[in-house]
């Protein structure tokens, strides 16, 4: 397979995403969720074959060329499971994905408390025993280098203003929710202008001991 035809099958798919389909954490029969899904970068893989996936952005005008896109992707696939909306109040009932995606929304927090909000909101309609796979910028290695403009909020080096994800804010959070690290925590430092974690959690009992009871 060539890189052209390689593209047309995997679009421009997050790589570390990627890594969570060859894992086999992605199944065809989850419901899927895109928070924070921009013009389809992530979903249009999962359009393309037909898996559940449904989409949120707070852009309008993103979530109507990205159902234009979906026409060439996969016509058959419902346009109306792509929705503009706000990700602190999200239109789903609890519980009610199994793996949900959010790939470089997370670092536009306004602070912490929103930060929080929209952490916890994902984790709402998360089902038991899902998975959270997120993206964000972090505080790991790039203090130095940025300069902190109020609790978690930083300007960067190249820069950018973001929310950086503090390890000990999100520890909290996962004792709170039961939350467990499915990976090892990871940090990829950005010629030292900004760091980019991935975090992959489970929600519920630890993987480990699920399986230990089937």
């Amino acid at each position: 397979m060539n890189q052209l035809q390689l593209k047309e099958v995997l679009g421009n798919i997050d790589i570390y995403l990627f890594d969570q389909l060859m894992k086999g954490r992605i199944r065809a029969d989850m419901r899927m969720l895109d928070a924070g899904c921009g013009y389809g970068r992530n979903a249009q893989f999962f359009i393309r074959n037909n898996y559940d996936i449904w989409g949120l952005d707070q852009s309008e005008e993103a979530i109507s060329i990205l159902q234009q896109s979906m026409v060439d992707w996969n016509k058959k696939y419902d346009q109306n499971k792509f929705l503009q909306g706000a990700l602190e109040a999200m239109p789903f009932e609890e519980a009610h994905f199994d793996f949900i995606i959010s790939s470089a929304v997370l670092h536009f927090a306004r602070d912490r408390a929103h930060f929080i909000e929209l952490f916890e909101e994902l984790i709402r309609v998360l089902r038991p025993n899902g998975i959270l796979w997120f993206r964000m910028t972090a505080k790991h290695t790039i203090l130095e280098h940025a300069q902190e403009l109020q609790e978690d909020v930083y300007l960067l080096a190249d820069g950018s203003t973001r929310y950086l994800l503090d390890l000990a804010v999100l520890n909290g959070l996962m004792e709170k929710h039961q939350l467990q690290f499915v990976d090892p925590f990871k940090t990829v430092n950005v010629s030292n202008l900004r760091t980019m974690s991935t975090v992959v959690l489970h929600k519920g009992n630890p993987i480990n001991e699920q399986e230990d009871n089937q």
